[in-house]
C-alpha cells in the first residue's frame, strides 16, 4: 500500500512540475479598435482611440458605459515603463465625473499637445491618489471640433502620456 501511494505521488509530482506555471500572469489585450468602433456608433461626439502606438503598450481595458449619469468612453493602458494610462471622454460631464479623477491634484499650467484636433492646449494636474502613488492628469476642455470633455490621466509622466496623447485619432464607426 505505501508503495503504490508513493508511486501515484511520484506520477502526480511528475505532473505538476510538467505545467507551465509562468511568472507574471499573462492577460489577454483588450480589445480596443472593436470597442471604440462600437462606442464611435453610439456616441454623440468624436471617440478617440490611439492608433500605431509601439506594441510595447499594451491595452488593459475598454468600456462604453454610463458613469455619474452621463455616457462615457474610458480605456485603459499599461505603457513600455508598465505605468499606467487612462482616456475618459464624455460631453457635459458632471463636476463629480471629473472630480473622481482629479480629486487631491493641482493644477500645474497648459501644455500644448497634438491630438485628434491638432495642436491643443492641455491642463496638467499633478500629486498623489489615495494610495500616494504621484499621478498625472491632463484635461482638455471641449472645443467646436471636440465637444466632449477629455481626461487622460495615470501614473506615467507627463513626455509618456504626450506619446499616448499623440497616438489618439477619431475612431470609425
Amino acid at each position: 500500500m505505501i508503495y503504490s501511494m508513493l508511486a501515484v505521488l511520484v506520477v502526480a509530482f511528475a505532473w505538476w512540475s510538467l505545467m507551465p506555471n509562468p511568472d507574471e500572469p499573462q492577460r489577454r489585450p483588450a480589445e480596443v479598435e472593436q470597442a471604440a468602433g462600437f462606442a464611435a456608433r453610439e456616441a454623440d461626439w468624436p471617440i478617440w482611440s490611439p492608433v500605431g502606438l509601439p506594441e510595447t503598450w499594451s491595452g488593459t481595458s475598454v468600456s462604453y458605459a454610463t458613469i455619474d449619469g452621463v455616457p462615457t468612453w474610458r480605456m485603459g493602458w499599461v505603457s513600455p515603463q508598465t505605468e499606467y494610462v487612462a482616456l475618459r471622454q464624455t460631453v457635459d460631464p458632471p463636476e463629480s465625473w471629473s472630480g473622481e479623477v482629479l480629486r487631491g491634484l493641482e493644477q500645474q499650467g497648459p501644455v500644448a499637445l497634438q491630438g485628434p484636433a491638432g495642436e491643443q492646449d492641455w491642463d496638467v494636474f499633478t500629486g498623489v491618489d489615495r494610495n500616494g502613488v504621484p499621478e498625472v492628469a491632463l484635461v482638455l476642455a471641449p472645443t467646436p471640433d471636440q465637444p466632449a470633455t477629455t481626461i487622460v490621466h495615470g501614473t506615467a509622466d507627463v513626455p509618456e502620456i504626450a506619446v499616448f496623447v499623440e497616438a489618439l485619432e477619431v475612431a470609425e464607426p
